[in-house]
């Protein structure tokens, strides 16, 4: 048998499985999404879960068990976010021996939401809504370690697919950044790490986030301007279609000098433009992100990105 990169777990052959493992009565098992993880809808005959299934080698146990602890602590404060069904000894994460290794796994409840629609009104109610977040995460603890998502760490993730000169040219960048963060007070904490509408379910005036795959120890403004940046460089044209969220929305709860608020807009290549206002999606105002969302037993959104 030739050595397996990476398999597909059959989801006719998941349901049993999984009902062996939770001694839930699932009744049916369906394939949303396999790139970075694959991601299954798992039913019984009353209610439905999302399944996600790590690749091998790809991410620490404890790290996983950090991410679905701090999950569950957002929920307790009041956030709407993905609830972690555990396994029958507590564990919130489980081992599927595949062909390449053991592969984690984490079950999640279903949320009901549709993706929001894109405009202005929305990327406020978002900027709040990531500001909540980082406001929360604050007083998370976990026995748990986490990898940290700062420049150091990425610096050295990098370093050994670089040549030499490369990584000369990436450290003499990386010092320019540090030197540019040390003229500011910048505030860290825990940051989602992938603040997009992606990672955003809407149901009547309830905003959820999810996705806490990329969630450590960074400055916050990066929530903001990480995200900006990447979407200028990706878009065709530079175009805006997925903006994020609004930095403004959240300057109440951690509120932003006029310089440093500067210093988040995105840098436009040559050449590109940025999208026209006046082509965005009239949005109904969602007054604000509300934390009165259904209780973490409650049903919740597909996470059909992750």
């Amino acid at each position: 048998m030739l050595p397996t990169l990476r398999s597909l777990p059959d989801p006719a052959a998941l349901a049993p499985y999984l009902r062996d493992r939770y001694g839930i009565d699932f009744t049916g098992c369906t394939l949303l999404r396999s790139l970075v993880n694959d991601v299954y809808e798992v039913t019984t005959a009353d209610a439905r879960y999302i399944l996600k299934l790590y690749r091998y080698g790809g991410r620490h146990l404890d790290g996983i068990r950090w991410e679905t602890g701090l999950s569950a602590h957002l929920i307790a404060n009041g956030l709407s976010a993905p609830a972690i069904r555990p396994l029958p000894d507590g564990d919130p994460v489980g081992l599927l021996d595949a062909p390449e290794g053991p592969r984690p796994f984490v079950l999640q409840e279903f949320v009901d939401g549709t993706k929001p629609p894109y405009a202005e009104e929305l990327y406020r109610d978002f900027g709040v809504l990531v500001a909540q977040f980082h406001e929360m995460a604050d007083s998370y603890v976990s026995e748990f370690p986490r990898r940290t998502a700062d420049l150091s760490h990425s610096l050295d993730e990098l370093r050994p697919q670089l040549a030499p000169a490369e990584e000369n040219l990436l450290q003499d960048l990386a010092d320019a950044v540090r030197n540019n963060l040390a003229q500011y007070s910048a505030e860290r904490g825990i940051c989602h790490g992938d603040v997009t509408l992606d990672n955003l379910l809407v149901a009547g005036n309830c905003l959820t986030l999810y996705d806490f795959d990329l969630a450590g120890a960074d400055y916050r403004a990066a929530d903001f301007h990480r995200r900006r940046v990447h979407a200028v460089l990706a878009r065709p044209q530079g175009r805006l279609q997925h903006p994020p969220p609004d930095h403004g929305g959240g300057r109440g709860r951690h509120p932003l000098p006029r310089r440093r608020r500067a210093d988040l807009q995105p840098p436009v290549p040559p050449g590109r433009q940025t999208a026209d206002p006046r082509h965005r999606v009239p949005h109904r105002r969602l007054g604000g992100p509300r934390t009165d969302c259904p209780s973490a037993g409650g049903r919740r959104a597909s996470l059909t990105r992750q």
